[in-house]
């Protein structure tokens, strides 16, 4: 390994570790910079290597050790953005020889014979496994309990909301803050998931740009995906949830994750179908505006990739395109 490539994976870990800083030292400006910790490391999977993503990876856990002297603190890190990130950095790098090389205009093969990338629906399979494993683990880890955080949440919600004689109730608080709970176990995966996608794509469009990006330019929307068997996957996390208890969480986790997963495939799918439409640009903006402001459409999205799961995930892609 060149000694740039070694410099460049220990600068991506120590930038990873700084972004991340924020939930550790829990300051809450710089909360919303930990979302952006894999990017570096994907930076330098897909531009210097996979070993160099791996090794980021692992400066970045070792340094919140050393700065925290927190075992909990480094694997949290580690679990949920480090190890994944470079591991769909090195799925996203692996290529093979394509089996019938195309001939050129004069009969000849040429001497550099096109590559078949790993698919991009497996790279967003392995990310929303990674996610959903992580979530488990560092819930196990961490004693997750979620009635021992409804009294914080009640008290939080009861600080922050209105005075006088039409505030709620101690009870009301209580049956909010369980609502609140409750969600959790879906959220943190769906969110974690979506971190995860889109800190790889900012990372190889990084790496693009600076034309150290050896995998071309993919075509996300005609090819973003899952297989179809992910279906029986999702169906059963929600059987999980009917189940209630720690299955019930187990399933709200894969639910949450693999949602997200359906989720981002609809929106693919939005993009694809109004390309070269009339109002393309207004469509796009009232759709993610709906989604920020009332969130349920969300729904509507993950209803379609779902479909668009059914109807086209047999477990194979097309091949990337310039």
């Amino acid at each position: 390994m060149k000694p740039t490539t070694i410099v460049i994976a220990v600068a991506s870990g120590l930038a990873s570790a700084l972004l991340f800083a924020g939930i550790v030292l829990q300051s809450a400006s710089a909360v919303s910079l930990a979302l952006a910790a894999p990017i570096p490391i994907a930076i330098a999977s897909l531009g210097w290597g996979s070993v160099a993503g791996f090794i980021a990876a692992a400066i970045a856990g070792a340094t919140i050790f050393a700065v925290t002297l927190s075992v909990p603190s480094a694997l949290t890190l580690l679990i949920s953005m480090a190890i994944p990130t470079a591991v769909a950095g090195h799925l996203a790098g692996l290529a093979r020889p394509a089996e019938a090389p195309m001939r050129a205009a004069n009969g000849n093969v040429p001497a550099t014979p096109p590559l078949d990338w790993y698919p991009l629906e497996r790279v967003l399979m392995a990310i929303t496994a990674m996610a959903t494993a992580a979530c488990l683990f560092l819930g196990w880890m961490l004693g997750y309990d979620a009635q021992l955080f409804v009294p914080a949440v009640a008290q939080a919600l009861g600080e922050g909301g209105v005075a006088g004689p039409d505030a709620p109730d101690q009870e009301q608080l209580r049956e909010l803050a369980s609502l609140v709970v409750s969600l959790v176990p879906f959220v943190q995966p769906a969110m974690l998931t979506i971190i995860l996608v889109i800190g790889l794509y900012l990372g190889a469009t990084v790496t693009r740009i600076s034309n150290r990006l050896p995998r071309p330019r993919d075509d996300i929307p005609s090819i973003a995906g899952l297989p179809r068997t992910t279906l029986l996957v999702f169906a059963a996390g929600l059987g999980a949830v009917l189940a209630g208890g720690t299955l019930g969480l187990i399933g709200a986790v894969i639910v949450g994750a693999f949602g997200a997963a359906y989720t981002l495939i609809g929106l693919a799918a939005l993009h694809r179908r109004s390309r070269g439409r009339p109002g393309r640009g207004l469509v796009l903006f009232t759709s993610y505006a709906a989604i920020l402001l009332l969130s349920f459409p969300l729904l509507v999205f993950l209803g379609l990739g779902l479909f668009q799961t059914w109807r086209h995930g047999d477990g194979t892609t097309s091949p990337a395109s310039q």
